[in-house]
């Protein structure tokens, strides 16, 4: 890769590492925590289930609900802000990172 390459996207070891690093967990239960994804809101989303399958850009994690089926859930590898192995971090949860945007005024209000 060129230097200008290098520089505007980084160095796409790090990725790797990761992804491989993900591969390794593949049959175990983990949590991912996932970062704004659901309804454009600020804050995470919590998936705690087996990872069954990691690809070049996202995860599969299959989540079994009390009393029902299997749920497959695919996540974005760019939305995954952290993986644990098991259950979810211990601790109180976390206020959003930023407040809510405020409503834009109407065209010709200002």
């Amino acid at each position: 890769m060129s230097e200008p390459q290098l520089q505007y996207y980084g160095n796409l070891e790090v990725t790797l590492t990761i992804i491989e690093r993900l591969r390794q967990l593949v049959g175990r239960q983990v949590t991912v925590y996932v970062s704004h994804v659901m309804r454009h809101q600020v804050g995470s989303l919590e998936v705690t289930g087996m990872l069954h399958a990691v690809g070049i850009d996202y995860l599969e994690v299959h989540v079994m609900p009390p009393g029902g089926a299997a749920t497959q859930v695919v996540i974005p590898i760019h939305a995954v802000g952290a993986v644990s192995v098991g259950a979810p971090l211990a601790g109180p949860p976390m206020p959003p990172t930023m407040p809510p945007r405020p409503p834009v005024p109407p065209v010709g209000s200002l």
